[in-house]
Formats: structure tokens, C-alpha cells, sequence
């Protein structure tokens, strides 16, 4: 029998992205190349292993006992690869997908450190809400994920990377009771939250259901910086990092609203497929693991009409000497 690697990774993306195209764009090839690789294969066993349909690929008998076996086949490789392999240095482009607050606080020098550590390494980062990052993950868009989660499905790794206090806070201009709140009082103030396609709902939309929370008059936006203005300015109770908004509570701009029980610590997870993700995917989890930290920069400047009142008073403007007669 005379198969190569290739060969056998070819089958594997393609059988797992149901397609010769998506499977070239993941390994930077052409589709010819990639349906020339499994053609190969077929001919060698002598059966197929993929059929053609107008939906997408379909695996075939033989293809789906292969795929469990070059699946683990590339596993080996990429241990051979990494602990035989004379050059160490890594290198390539990866597509990192991570949330707003990530960021706004801790990302720039995150990729600055790579930077320093693996010169021939480049992140692009993609900025968004978690459900679109992970479907940006599914459709083979981005490489690794770092959002709110610790459990994405059996075909990825979950690592977590870190956490965060995410509290309840509000404006004292909306006179909530210096007391903690049961959860079905969340119902008499309106309440503010991120929308639908952030991963922290999800992570959150259990426990909140379990305890009963309800909730008034319900706004959303897809903007951690925007919900933190709002809550600012008396909209509503919002759920936001205590590392974030931390300042703002100091300056007396915002104040806890506890509850009970309060929310649980939001664990983020760094998120990518388990089928060969190799050194500098498991590289770049490392490094996010040891950056983390959501309090550095987080918090953009408080803006004039924001500041405390003492901040806001225009500075008295010095007396003028008297004038001589």
C-alpha cells in the first residue's frame, strides 16, 4: 500500500468540511490538488470514500471507518513533527477571534508578546460576538475562538483561559434600594444586556432560569462600550465585568446591585478544532492562558460629560490684579 500524509489529509478535511473548496481554502491549496489527493486514495483502496452529491460530500462506507484512522494518523504526525522536527521556529498566519472586552483590555498586548516570542508568527484578529466568532470557528473562517463558554461540542477543545467577576451594576440615579435583590425585583427596574449572538447569554441564560430572574422593560445592543454608557447615563441594570467597570463605581458613576444568589465568575474559554490544531495553535492558547488579565486598559477615558461633578466644574480662572488708579 503506498498512501501519503497528504493524502490522508485531504480525506479528512473534506470529509469533515463536506467540501473539496473548503477543504483546500484550510490547507492553503488548490480544490484540483485536494480532489487529485483523494482520487488517489480511492484508487488505492479501491472503493470510494466520498460521494458527490449536489448537497455537499457525502462519506461512504469505507470513508467513514478511514476517517477515525487518518484522523489519529495526523495526530502522530503532528507529534513526530514537533518533537523530531530540526526547525522549532513557528510560523504562519492565525485568524484569533475574541470578544469586545477582550479587546478593549488585554489582546494588543497579547499580540505584542507573540510578536516578541515567535517573530515569523502573525495574528489577525477578528473582533465579535461569541456565537459568531464559534460560527466563524464551524465554518473554518478562524482558527481559534477566546470567548465566554466551556463546552463547544465534542469536535473542538476547550482551554480555559480565564475569568471574570461579572456583577450586576447601575446608575445611583435610578434609586434601587441599598439592599440585596431577590431575583423576580430585577423585574420592577428595566434592564440592559447584550444581544442575542453574545456567547455570555448563553453562558448566563441557565443559571438566570434556574433562580427565576426576571426582568422589566428588556433593551439590547451588540456593544460592551455602548451598554456601559447606557447604564451610565440611568437606562437600566446591566450585568458587566467588575474589572471593567471598576473605575466607573470608584468615581461614583455606577454602584453593585447585589443579588441573590449572585451571578456566577464567566470562564473564558480558548476554543478550536480538535483535529490536528498543532504547536502553534497549542502555542498561541499558552501565551492567551498567561495574558489574560481584564483589567489592564479596560476602561476608555471617562468622557467630559461623564466625569464626577467635581470633574465637570470649569476651572476658576485666576483673579486680575487690581487696576491702578
Amino acid at each position: 500500500m503506498n498512501i501519503t500524509f497528504k493524502q490522508l489529509e485531504a480525506f479528512v478535511y473534506s470529509a469533515k468540511l463536506r467540501s473539496f473548496s473548503s477543504a483546500a481554502a484550510k490547507l492553503r491549496a488548490t480544490q484540483s490538488a485536494i480532489s487529485k489527493r483523494v482520487a488517489e486514495l480511492e484508487q488505492e483502496f479501491g472503493v470510494p470514500l466520498l460521494h458527490r452529491t449536489a448537497q455537499g460530500l457525502e462519506m461512504a462506507q469505507a470513508g467513514r471507518r478511514l476517517l477515525p484512522l487518518a484522523e489519529e494518523s495526523q495526530r502522530l504526525w503532528a507529534r513526530i513533527d514537533h518533537e523530531m522536527g530540526g526547525d522549532q521556529t513557528l510560523r504562519g498566519t492565525f485568524r484569533v477571534g475574541v470578544t469586545e472586552l477582550i479587546a478593549m483590555t488585554w489582546l494588543t498586548r497579547f499580540i505584542q508578546r507573540l510578536r516578541q516570542l515567535h517573530p515569523e508568527m502573525s495574528i489577525e484578529p477578528v473582533v465579535d460576538a461569541g456565537l459568531l466568532l464559534f460560527a466563524g470557528l464551524e465554518a473554518n473562517k478562524i482558527d481559534i475562538a477566546i470567548m465566554p463558554g466551556t463546552h463547544w461540542g465534542k469536535s473542538y477543545e476547550t482551554v480555559k483561559v480565564g475569568q471574570v467577576e461579572d456583577l450586576w451594576v447601575a446608575s445611583p440615579s435610578l434609586k434601587i434600594p441599598d439592599r440585596v435583590l431577590k431575583p423576580h425585583e430585577f423585574g420592577l427596574y428595566p434592564v440592559l444586556e447584550q444581544s442575542s449572538g453574545a456567547a455570555k447569554n448563553r453562558y448566563y441564560e441557565a443559571w438566570r432560569a434556574e433562580h427565576k430572574f426576571q426582568f422589566g422593560k428588556l433593551f439590547q445592543t451588540n456593544s460592551t462600550t455602548v451598554l456601559r454608557q447606557l447604564t451610565i447615563n440611568g437606562f437600566g441594570i446591566s450585568q458587566l465585568a467588575l474589572d471593567y467597570v471598576r473605575p466607573d463605581i470608584e468615581a461614583g458613576l455606577l454602584r453593585i446591585v447585589k443579588s441573590d444568589p449572585m451571578p456566577p465568575p464567566m470562564i473564558y474559554g480558548a476554543v478550536y478544532r480538535n483535529d490536528n490544531p498543532g504547536p502553534a495553535v497549542q502555542r498561541i492558547v499558552e501565551l492567551a492562558v498567561q495574558m489574560c488579565d481584564f483589567s489592564a486598559g479596560g476602561n476608555p477615558r471617562r468622557a467630559a460629560g461623564n466625569a464626577p461633578p467635581d470633574e465637570r466644574r470649569p476651572a476658576r480662572r485666576p483673579a486680575r490684579p487690581a487696576r491702578r488708579p
